[in-house]
Order: C-alpha cells, then structure tokens, then sequence
C-alpha cells in the first residue's frame, strides 16, 4: 500500500500530503464542533431554552466557511503534489533514456516507454494525490473521533477503535483487485501502442 521507494523518489510530494491531510483534519475538527453546536441547540429547544440559537448559527457559519476553505486548500495540495510527482517522473525517465541512448530498445519497446511516461505517469496522479492523502487521513480520523466520543460515551468509542484496521484491509482488497485487472489490460493496452507507433513509423 506504501511504496517507499516511489515516495522517496518524488521527496517533494511529501510536504503536500502533509498538507492535504491537515487541512481534511481541520475540516473534521469543523464539522465535529459544528455538530456539538446544533445538537446543542436541539437539548436546549426541548428543555425550552433558545438563548444558544445566534450562537450555533455562528458557530455554523463558521464551520461551513472553515470546511470550504479546507476543501479548497486539500484540492490546491493534491494538485501540487501530482504536478510534482508527473515533473519529476517524467524528468528522471527522460535522463535515463539520454543515458541509455539508442541501447534502450533493446530492453524495451519505444511503444511502452513512450505508455509508462505519459499514462503510467498519470495513473500515480490518483496515488500521490487522493490515495496517500485519505490513506493517513483515515487513520487519523478515527482517533480524533475516538478521543471526542471518550467524552460522551466510551463503549461507542471503544468499537469505533476496533473497527479502525478494518479500513486498510479494504483499501488492500480493492487495491489487489484493481492490481488484477489492470495488468489484465495493460499487455493490450502495450501491444495496442506498439501497433500504433509501427504504422507512424
């Protein structure tokens, strides 16, 4: 699920995963004090107090404003972080094609380098910009919510914590699934190009 190796070689990335998973953070720490306000105001409308309800719409509004900022700024780091992974990407790959020369095709057809450098490049777009990101961010908001819940009621909490792990077995699940089927298509995807770059040719 965590390729080092891939991570360590777009270093650049990092600080923008970092970014994006905060700012999701802060936009759960939002919606979670925007949902203590109005249930709030709900307990005081059935005990017939109405003093909290300018409150709440404050807290509200500040919440909503809070939650779009942070949506905005997630989105603005997931595409730095997927505009750094393609440039370097595609720098490096460039480099050992100048290093290898004309030697190249004898390890690898020009139809699947010219593949690997524009859609495979693009295909870690989604890795380094949405998986990376909610991977940490879904380990992160169940804490969070496991330590609010602890104040309300702690057996809730406890099975939310338990449930945690179930998260990363299902992100495994779908990932070898999607493993699966795209090297199911990705030799026909390669023989399809070769094909194509043989009639330029």
């Amino acid at each position: 699920m965590i390729n080092k190796r891939l991570i360590g070689t777009v270093s650049e990335s990092k600080k923008y995963i970092a970014g994006n998973v905060i700012l999701q953070w802060c936009s759960l720490a939002a919606n979670i004090a925007m949902m203590f306000s109005i249930t709030g105001l709900f307990a005081g409308l059935y005990y017939g107090n109405t003093d909290t309800l300018w409150t709440t719409a404050a807290v509200a509004l500040a919440a909503l404003l809070i939650r779009f900022l942070c949506a905005t700024g997630a989105s603005r780091m997931s595409y730095l972080s997927s505009k750094a992974v393609k440039k370097t990407l595609r720098e490096r790959i460039y480099e050992k094609l100048l290093r290898l020369g004309s030697s190249y095709k004898e390890q690898v057809k020009t139809s699947e380098v010219v593949q690997v450098a524009v859609e495979g490049v693009d295909q870690l777009e989604t890795y380094f910009g949405a998986y990376l990101p909610q991977f940490f961010y879904s380990m992160l908001a169940p804490l969070t919510l496991f330590i609010v819940l602890c104040f309300i009621n702690i057996p809730s909490a406890i099975v939310l914590l338990v449930c945690v792990p179930l998260i990363p077995v299902a992100i495994a699940a779908v990932q070898t699934w999607a493993k699966k089927l795209l090297s199911k298509y990705w030799g026909q995807y390669t023989a399809l190009g070769d094909t194509f770059l043989e009639n330029l040719q």
